[in-house]
């Protein structure tokens, strides 16, 4: 079964990650010497690179373990991204604006403005982990879906209400390639070499 699994990737202690936004544009040399360029996404999708440390026979196998169990490439799981997991620093329940009440809706996608012309559309968010509000007053009487990102209030709110979010969410993602690669050091111990982990787009999120 692939599709994404609810399921959070945790490099052992130590690992380095990099990585950030990838764009995708069409660039098209002319012959006057200028050039056109077409941007192919509204937003981008963030890849990473996990290398690690030296680490213990137990972290390699949790590490061997959690790749077989999603299939190398097959298989999408959360990770938490260490440059942006959260609405804001310190998450408020003012952070992001959401949507507006009509008197009828009761559901509402966190979203998240990175600075892209398209909002982000979070779909992953920790449970627990979400604060929201109406009309700068927070409230309690609403349920948040871990697996789509959307909030569901128990009564609709009302006409012209400002809702607002604050949140910490992981972003779903899928291994590169269908090989690990482990070496050892000449010490014994064990080492990843590179793992390359790709955002997977999921509905809206383009």
């Amino acid at each position: 079964m692939s599709g994404t699994v609810n399921e959070v990737f945790a490099p052992p202690l130590g690992f380095q990650t990099s990585g950030g936004p990838v764009w995708q544009t069409s660039i098209v040399p002319l012959a006057s010497g200028s050039e056109t360029r077409n941007a192919r996404r509204a937003r981008p999708l963030r890849r990473w690179s996990v290398m690690g440390v030296p680490v213990s026979r137990s972290d390699a196998g949790e590490l061997i373990r959690f790749f077989n169990a999603r299939s190398g490439a097959f298989q999408g799981f959360r990770f938490r991204d260490p440059f942006t997991s959260q609405s804001t620093e310190t998450i408020t329940p003012l952070d992001q604006q959401i949507g507006t009440g009509d008197g009828v809706t009761t559901q509402f996608q966190l979203v998240l403005d990175d600075g892209a012309s398209a909002l982000r559309r979070i779909t992953r968010p920790v449970t627990g982990g979400v604060r929201v509000a109406v009309d700068g007053v927070e409230a309690d009487a609403f349920t948040v879906d871990d697996t789509t990102g959307v909030v569901t209030f128990t009564a609709p709110p009302a006409h012209g209400a400002v809702i607002t979010a604050g949140f910490s969410f992981d972003t779903p993602v899928r291994f590169d390639q269908d090989t690990l690669e482990i070496s050892q050091t000449n010490t014994g111990a064990f080492q990843l070499v590179r793992l390359t982990l790709i955002e997977l787009e999921e509905g809206a999120n383009a």
